[in-house]
């Protein structure tokens, strides 16, 4: 019995415009970035550079220069993508903020503690309505289903923060 393999070569620049296409998918489905605006942080996370220059995005997303820089605009308002310039260039380099992964963890944090918070209300309101009717607690598996979720949010709280500080510790210690 043989076998025949068939190796597929993919040059990097395909591989490149793939995966920054599945990343901004990933971003723009799960509500997180524009469509443009995922793609764009898609390239940023990808590149081997320190930056990228506005006429690179423009290129590697052929895109208009408008969008591009609307889009760039709002990544920067909200604090996921700084620029910078080099000595001698008057060009600007953009990249992801240093600070990103810890913003966007504590935006994580604070929708769980929402989260949270709505199912306390919950439990709270249909305790209070089952002691109106004389239903115990142990009878209303309701209940106790909330009580388990709002264990089960708190620990994954307790986790995001705990990444959170492990983080910080990584990113302190590499900076000494």
């Amino acid at each position: 019995m043989t076998f025949r393999l068939n190796i597929v070569i993919v040059e990097p620049n395909t591989q490149i415009k793939k995966l920054t296409e599945e990343l901004g998918v990933y971003f723009e489905q799960n509500k997180i970035l524009s469509p443009l605006s995922a793609r764009i942080f898609s390239m940023l996370i990808l590149t081997d550079k320190d930056g990228l220059s506005f006429e690179e995005i423009i290129e590697g997303l052929d895109s208009c220069k408008s969008s591009v820089s609307t889009n760039l605009q709002l990544l920067q308002t909200q604090g996921r993508v700084v620029y910078f310039t080099k000595p001698g260039n008057r060009k600007r380099y953009f990249k992801i903020a240093s600070n990103d992964i810890f913003v966007q963890l504590d935006k994580k944090i604070e929708q769980w503690q929402k989260e949270k918070n709505i199912h306390l209300k919950v439990y709270d309101f249909k305790k209070q309505l089952y002691q109106k009717t004389n239903i115990t607690a142990e009878k209303n598996r309701g209940l106790q289903y909330i009580e388990n979720y709002v264990l089960f949010v708190d620990d994954f709280i307790k986790n995001l923060i705990q990444l959170k500080e492990n983080l910080q510790k990584t990113f302190n210690s590499e900076t000494l």
